[in-house]
Parts: structure tokens; sequence; C-alpha cells
């Protein structure tokens, strides 16, 4: 056996981490003051628009690539790396900002990820 261990987390800032993939206009409300009623454009994922599960998708999978991960030919959402530590891989499944890591050395994982997002 390997012995890997196995951890779960959630990246709470994730939606507003990663860049909008598409132009998103609004008009500015009552919390712009004297900009109010101005045209704005999203430059950020907000929680709750269509498109910010997808903007997350690219951003965090533009990351893992960095990282060393590729995803799976069969799961884009399973990413997979040659383990540093041993001869086998770590892998790391998503679900929206959801993450499950599998790997030897789960706090390395953890920490490359934590320094990116906190």
């Amino acid at each position: 056996t390997n012995n890997l261990g196995m951890m779960s987390g959630d990246i709470g800032n994730a939606f507003f981490t990663a860049l909008c993939t598409k132009k998103i206009w609004s008009v500015a409300g009552d919390d712009f003051g004297p900009r109010k009623g101005l045209v704005v454009t999203l430059k950020r994922a907000l929680n709750g628009l269509k498109t910010a599960s997808a903007s997350f998708h690219k951003f965090f999978g533009d990351f893992l690539r960095e990282l060393g991960f590729e995803p799976s030919r069969v799961d884009q959402y399973l990413w997979i790396r040659k383990s540093d530590e041993y001869e086998g891989y770590d892998y790391l499944a998503t679900h929206v900002d959801d993450i499950i890591i599998v790997a030897k050395d789960l706090t390395k994982c953890m920490d490359e990820i934590q320094q990116h997002f906190l």
C-alpha cells in the first residue's frame, strides 16, 4: 500500500479570486453613493452569477497546472500529478469550490493551495 491520506476542504473566497469569463454589466445601486446609477463592468466572478462556477473552474484549473497537476482524461474534475514523495501520484478532486486531496504529504498540497487563496 502507499499509505495515502485524504483531506477535504472548501475554498472560501473562491469566486472572488476568479476573473469573469464573460462581460457582465450592471447598474450601480445605493451602496455606490454618488456613483449610483452608473453602468459598471464586473471583473471578478461573484457567487450567484450563472458563469461564476465556470470562471472559477478555469481559474483553479490554471492554478493546479502551475502546481504540476493535470486533469485526468476521464474526468475534468479529477487532477493528478506525479508525487515527489514516493513512486506514485497525488490526486485532487474538485466540485465547484470543494476539494478532496489524496496524497502522501497532505500538508504540502494544502499549504500550496492556502498560500494562493488566503
